[in-house]
C-alpha cells in the first residue's frame, strides 16, 4: 500500500458535484450510495468517517477508487477536497 494519499479531482457540469480520484481501493464491494449524511452514519466504515470528518457532505457515492460528492451549497470544494484528503490519510496510514 502506498503511504501517500492522492486525489485528483474532476469537477462536473454541475458546481455541486464532482468526483474525487484516490490511489487507494476505498471499496471492493460495488458502489455504496448515501443519499445524506444519516445514511452515511449507518453505512461503511469510510462513509462513517467521511461524513462525521468533513463538513458540508450533503450525498456521497463510494466506487472502487472514486468518491463522487454532492456538496452543501454554502461549503467551498477547497475546504471538502482538504478534509477528505487528510481523513483519508489519517485512515489509511
Amino acid at each position: 500500500m502506498s503511504e501517500y494519499v492522492r486525489v485528483e479531482v474532476e469537477f462536473s457540469d454541475d458546481p455541486l458535484v464532482a468526483d474525487l480520484y484516490i490511489n487507494q481501493v476505498l471499496t471492493e464491494a460495488g458502489a455504496e450510495i448515501y443519499s445524506n449524511p444519516q445514511e452515511g452514519d449507518l453505512g461503511s466504515p469510510i462513509a462513517q468517517l467521511l461524513f462525521t470528518a468533513v463538513d458540508g457532505i450533503q450525498r456521497l457515492t463510494i466506487a472502487d477508487d472514486r468518491l463522487t460528492i454532492t456538496r452543501e451549497p454554502e461549503q467551498a470544494w477547497e475546504a471538502i477536497i482538504d478534509e477528505v484528503r487528510d481523513a483519508l490519510r489519517d485512515w489509511f496510514l
